[in-house]
This record gives structure tokens, C-alpha cells and sequence, in this order.
């Protein structure tokens, strides 16, 4: 083969232009057909050179609800910023394939969970791992705007006024956070300061009225509004049964009713409920004379629940009870049979160890294709295999009546001592103040009288007083103090007791089942000397009585056929 040498090109100009024209010609009819352009897509290189190969091109960001829905991957989208576009729940299907159970309709429910600054690394990780999981819509607010990871925090506080923010000394520990935060600080590490003790609870009243307002202006066509805290778990599955049975339409506002002075209010940290009528209603009146009323309330008053609880009632919308929903963790909760075929909504104070043992008591309910619960059910997995006639290193709780001997503080704090106390010397007013509590048969026989038996607590007895309450216990009683043997005979004697907890010098008896928590021994005496047995304590049930409790229940009604039956009672006395 002979090779083209550089003295076989042509030297004249006109035959150098020549062949360059050539060249030039020969590559751009190979480019046109054999080299893809810059300008092709990657499919339809492909295509075009290797047809036997397929592939797609990414999907733009915003592309069609339908789209999204059938092709998004299996991320949580937590909610958008305003300039994002619109939220996109992940569909039923796709939760019921990640373990979790299919909420029919779950797009009509907006959940609201409020937190701090301070504590969101700490609480927010599990209930993203567990609870909220499986909630397609939600929002997490704290004090401040933050990002946690591919979730946005919202501020709770961002439309309270400025005069407030930056002047009142509820906001005295705000302003430090966002001092801190600006310099990249760690916000956890305020937990532990002394101005977070009471600041951070100053702070929290100014959170629930701004946080209601955001949610329904973020999405104002939600059926219901449900809102919980950080430290919450609320059983979803229980929660929408109810909810479906009340229509949004109506004002409602549902939850867990307390009293602060005339005030009936829904319990924070309990869980509520507000459905949409209810929302529009406050949005109507919603507007800056009002804001101004509102603002000086809350900053003179002590609770934000308590607050936004007046705030609805100003709108028209008043509070409905529903059950289910209480305070405790499972630690503290009193499995009693009032209790005991109730469904259940929610806890409150739970832990991160709380909320994954409820996670998987539901996990493993949904393998077995059940969706509802009871406390019940929850007792049998969580709490009764725990149980035992002694557990040493264990505090179950026990707080009814607390034995500490003649001289001790509380020989039985859960007792109330009847003194004959006079109304005689009484002015109207401190006499409706002293009888409150009495009824009306014993009011009148107080008045008759001139006397009523007031309750005492043994604190408030005068010496005299507790010497003659003593000689009035049994020798049982006087005796509980003394050993773990005497605590628990104690415990037998009385017939309501149903668990009992010990450790020296005290025993305490209890009512109702409770699990309690490990307790580890106290090394060494108070002063500091190592050289003292370490303090033990011992906790123990009743075993017999609490099968007895058991069978006394019975069984129980299906959650939806309970629930529907306490709607229509409630539905009845919300027309009349």
C-alpha cells in the first residue's frame, strides 16, 4: 500500500485549496450521517445508532400530577417552600408496599407537627422514620426557619409582629436562637442553659395561633387539620375512622376538653383537630384589629391551646370531646377497665423508644391484615409480658397512696383526711368557694348545719391532726413502710390495690396497671459516700388481679362500630 508522503501534496495554492475543499466536504457528509449531533437528545442517539438499547430521558421537575404520582420514587416530600411548586402525596399503593397501611382519601388531611429549635434533632428523626412515614401531608414547624436534611422546617413565629419579636421578653430566647443560628451554631446545646428552662415554654404560647393560620393558608382545601407535637404519636388509621365519621363542612374542633378557668380548650400536646369550616370561620375574622386583641392576650396569658381555644370560640367554634386522646407515655398511661376497649388516638411524652415500640406493635398488626386497635391490644403486646409478681430495679409508678411511716412527709399522700370545718364565719362568696366540690344534697346539709367535712391532705393537717389520722391506719398501713414483704401485704389488704413499689422506708400502692420504667440504683448515700449500699428499689403486680381485670372486660366492639356509636351520642348533643 502506498502511503501519501508530504511530498505527494500539492504544492501550488490553486491544488492545496482543492483538496482542503475535499476534505471539508468528505467530513461533513460523514457528520451528517454517521456522527451525532451536539444538538441530539441521548435517546435518539441511541435510537438512531443503536436501536436495540433503550433509555428515557430524566423527567423535568415539573411535570403532571398523574406523572408524578405513577413514576415518583419512594421519597417523603415533606411540603413546599411558597415559591416551590404544590405538595405531591405519595399514593396509597405506594405506602401499603413500604409497610404501612392504606389511608383511603389521605390527600383531605393536613398534618401540623410543632417542635423546637432546641430539641429537633433529637425528636423529628423517629417520628420521620416511623409515624410520619406513611402521612402524605404534613408540615413541621419549629422557632425558626431551618432545613433538617431534604425537609423543610417552617418558622411557627414568623407572622408575629415585629413589636413583639423583638422587644418582648417572651422572645428574649428566640432572639438568642437566631443569633446563634446566623453563627452556625449547634441549637441543642441551648437546651441545657438556664434561660431555656422557662424561656422555651414562654415561647411556646405564641406558637399555636400563627401555626393555624399558615396551614390553612398553605392549603386551604383541606378537609382536616390535625395537630400534634414532636413528642406525640397519633395511631393515623384510629384517627381518620373517627374523622370520617364528623363532616368538615361543619365547625368543628375536636380533642381532649380541659378547663383553664371558663375556657374549654383541646390539650396541645394531646392532639386536635380542626376541619376546614372551622378554619374558613377564624379566616374571616382573621385581620389585623383582631391580630392586635389577640397578640396582647396571648402575651399576658399563660397557654397558646388555651389561647387559640378562645380565639375559636370567638369565631363561632367551639370544642367537641372525643376519647382516645391522653396525656401519658406508655409508661406513665393507666391501663384500667374504663380504658380497655377504647380506641386509641394518641400519647403524649413519648420518647424515641416509645413511638418505635408503637411502630412496630402497628407494623406487625398490618401483616396480619388488621388496621384498628384498643388499648387492649396494646396492653397484651407492649405492657402485660413485662409484668411479673416482683421486678427489682423498677419503678411501675405506683402513686396512690405513699407509705413513709408516722414521721415521714406523705405516710399516705393518696388519702384524704375529713376535718369538721365551720361556714358559719363564711361570706357568701368564700362559702360557694369552700362547698364547689360537694353536692347539691350536701351543700344544703353544709348550710343547714353550719359545717361541712373538709378533705385534707396530710400536709395540711396540723400535728395534733396527723397523730390522730395515724392511730386511724391499720396496722398493716403503719407497717408498709418497713420491708418489701410488708409493702406487699399491705397491697393484698386492700382491695383496690393492684400493684405496689418499694424502696426504703417507702412503699407505694396503686389502683390501676401501670409498666412503669427501669430504675438504676443510686450508687453511695447523698453525701457522697461511695461506702453506703447502693439505694434498690422493687416494683411488683398483683398478677391474680390483673387477670381478674382482664376477664372482667370482656370483649370488645370493633373500633369502627365503637367509634360510630360515640360520634352519633356527641353528634346528638352537638344539635341540641
Amino acid at each position: 500500500m502506498r502511503v501519501l508522503s508530504t511530498n505527494s501534496w500539492p504544492r501550488s495554492g490553486l491544488g492545496k485549496i482543492l483538496l482542503t475543499a475535499l476534505v471539508v466536504v468528505l467530513f461533513m457528509v460523514v457528520s451528517r450521517h454517521y456522527i451525532p449531533s451536539v444538538h441530539d437528545s441521548a435517546e435518539q442517539v441511541v435510537s438512531k445508532y443503536a436501536p436495540e438499547l433503550h433509555i428515557e430521558r430524566p423527567r423535568p421537575s415539573r411535570v403532571p400530577f398523574e406523572e408524578v404520582l405513577h413514576d415518583a420514587p419512594e421519597k417523603q416530600i415533606l411540603t413546599h417552600s411558597p415559591s416551590a411548586p404544590p405538595p405531591i402525596p405519595t399514593s396509597s399503593s405506594k405506602l401499603s408496599l413500604r409497610g404501612c397501611p392504606v389511608i383511603p382519601n389521605s390527600d383531605d388531611y393536613l398534618i401540623s407537627m410543632k417542635t423546637g429549635a432546641t430539641e429537633l434533632f433529637a425528636k423529628l428523626p423517629e417520628q420521620l422514620l416511623t409515624s410520619l412515614r406513611c402521612v402524605p401531608n404534613y408540615m413541621i414547624f419549629s422557632d425558626i426557619e431551618q432545613e433538617m436534611g431534604d425537609y423543610h422546617i417552617y418558622s411557627s413565629l414568623e407572622d408575629v409582629s415585629d413589636k413583639y419579636k423583638y422587644s418582648h421578653r417572651d422572645f428574649d430566647f428566640y432572639r438568642r436562637l437566631l443569633d446563634l443560628a446566623a453563627k452556625g451554631q449547634d441549637l441543642s446545646l441551648m437546651k441545657i442553659t438556664k434561660q431555656a428552662a422557662g424561656s422555651a415554654w414562654d415561647l411556646d404560647k405564641w406558637k399555636f395561633l400563627p401555626i393555624t393560620h399558615k396551614v390553612y393558608t398553605e392549603q386551604p382545601n383541606v378537609k382536616w387539620y390535625i395537630f400534634l407535637e414532636a413528642d406525640s404519636y397519633m395511631a393515623w388509621t384510629n384517627v381518620l375512622e373517627l374523622l370520617s365519621l364528623y363532616d368538615p363542612d361543619e365547625p368543628w374542633y375536636l380533642g381532649s376538653t380541659h378547663f383553664f378557668g371558663d375556657v374549654a380548650f383541646a390539650h396541645g400536646g394531646m392532639g386536635y383537630f380542626i376541619s376546614n369550616r372551622a378554619m374558613r370561620d377564624l379566616h374571616r375574622i382573621y385581620d389585623g384589629k383582631h391580630i392586635n386583641e389577640w397578640e396582647k392576650r396571648i402575651s399576658e396569658g399563660c397557654c397558646g391551646d388555651v389561647e387559640l381555644a378562645a380565639i375559636l370560640s370567638e369565631a363561632g367554634v367551639n370544642i367537641t370531646s372525643v376519647p382516645g386522646l391522653y396525656g401519658e407515655s406508655i409508661t406513665w398511661f393507666e391501663w384500667d377497665q374504663g380504658r380497655w376497649c377504647e380506641p386509641a388516638l394518641s400519647w403524649h411524652h413519648v420518647g424515641s423508644h416509645d413511638v418505635e415500640a408503637l411502630w412496630q406493635f402497628e407494623s406487625k398488626l398490618l401483616t396480619q391484615e388488621v388496621s384498628h386497635y384498643v388499648y387492649k391490644d396494646l396492653f397484651h403486646k407492649l405492657v402485660e409480658p413485662h409484668l411479673a409478681h416482683t421486678r427489682e430495679d423498677w419503678d411501675n409508678m405506683s402513686r396512690d397512696r405513699i407509705m413513709t411511716g408516722s414521721s415521714g412527709l406523705h405516710p399516705d399522700e393518696g388519702r384524704r383526711y375529713k376535718l369538721k370545718t365551720s361556714v358559719g364565719d363564711m361570706d357568701e362568696e368564700e362559702q360557694e368557694d369552700a362547698l364547689r366540690d360537694l353536692g347539691d344534697e350536701e351543700k344544703e346539709l353544709a348550710l343547714d348545719e353550719g359545717f361541712y367535712m373538709k378533705k385534707m391532705r396530710w400536709g395540711e393537717l396540723s400535728e395534733s391532726e396527723q397523730e390522730d389520722a395515724w392511730n386511724e391506719f391499720s396496722d398493716l398501713e403503719k407497717e408498709a413502710h418497713t420491708s418489701l414483704g410488708a409493702c406487699k401485704a399491705a397491697c393484698e389488704d386492700w382491695d383496690e390495690c393492684i400493684q405496689f413499689f418499694y424502696m426504703t422506708d417507702r412503699c407505694h400502692l396503686h389502683r390501676t396497671v401501670r409498666l412503669g420504667h427501669y430504675m438504676h440504683a443510686s450508687a453511695g448515700s447523698e453525701d457522697g459516700d461511695d461506702d453506703e449500699e447502693p439505694v434498690r428499689t422493687t416494683s411488683g403486680w398483683m398478677m391474680d388481679r390483673v387477670r381478674d381485670l382482664k376477664d372482667r372486660v370482656g370483649t370488645c366492639k370493633s373500633v369502627p362500630e365503637w367509634m360510630k356509636d360515640y360520634a352519633e351520642n356527641e353528634l346528638t348533643k352537638h344539635d341540641e
